[in-house]
């Protein structure tokens, strides 16, 4: 199945981000219609609700912060429900361009992918050095489990085709989630895809910890390795 603009939504998880959100869905809506954008704000501490509600956009509220891997599962269901067959995500900091949709899509039409990842520029130009090290060991670990080749296992902005999710079970609501979803699809034969995009980082707050993050993904590799 191939991904076009009236099946496929863009599914965007919110975390204290309303300086950068009024832009965002401006930016999408050149591309897809409200009714295609699913926002789901991870308890935010800001006017990240407000913002959207006002936007009109599908929202979903939580009132627990439960981490990124969560905020995704509910907005890839809510897009499954509405009858999409495919969905972006989009990191709500404007860290991606929605300008690449139209790469992601060409990508997936091209080799039918069950999922594309936007791959980055590991450049000390382009990213903080800690980033740098982190993506290769991860990148390089994700390759081995997966038996495919894994450029940027840690990049946010993908397009899923929904139907291969369908009845997974994830054992992570955090940032481990998205290395958690490219093994159990290359578990399922879906093959995974990479399409160049821009690296930007522009002083953004970085909701990951460190030595608690990388336990967790040590621990979600280890376990689809085993089972």
């Amino acid at each position: 199945m191939r991904a076009d603009w009236k099946n496929t939504a863009v599914v965007v998880p919110i975390y204290n981000s309303e300086k950068y959100l009024q832009e965002l869905f401006t930016r999408i809506t050149k591309y897809f219609p409200l009714e295609s954008i699913f926002t789901i704000d991870d308890a935010s501490e800001d006017n990240s609700a407000e913002i959207c509600k006002k936007n009109m956009v599908n929202f979903v509220e939580l009132k627990t912060n439960a981490g990124k891997g969560n905020a995704l599962q509910i907005g890839f269901k809510a897009a499954a429900d509405k009858g999409f067959k495919f969905a972006f995500s989009i990191d709500s900091d404007l860290q991606h361009k929605p300008e690449d949709f139209l790469d992601f899509i060409n990508k997936q039409n091209e080799l039918e992918l069950e999922l594309v990842i936007g791959k980055r520029n590991f450049s000390r130009k382009k990213m903080p050095i800690h980033r740098i090290w982190s993506n290769t060991l991860t990148s390089w670990v994700v390759t081995r489990a997966s038996k495919q080749k894994i450029l940027d296992s840690q990049c946010g902005f993908r397009l899923y085709n929904l139907q291969i999710l369908d009845g997974m079970k994830f054992q992570t609501k955090r940032y481990q989630f998205e290395t958690e979803i490219i093994l159990k699809i290359a578990k399922k034969n879906g093959i995974v895809g990479f399409t160049p995009i821009d690296t930007i980082y522009d002083g953004q707050e970085s909701y990951i910890s460190g030595l608690r993050d990388i336990k967790n993904f040590i621990k979600i590799v280890l376990y689809e390795m085993r089972n």
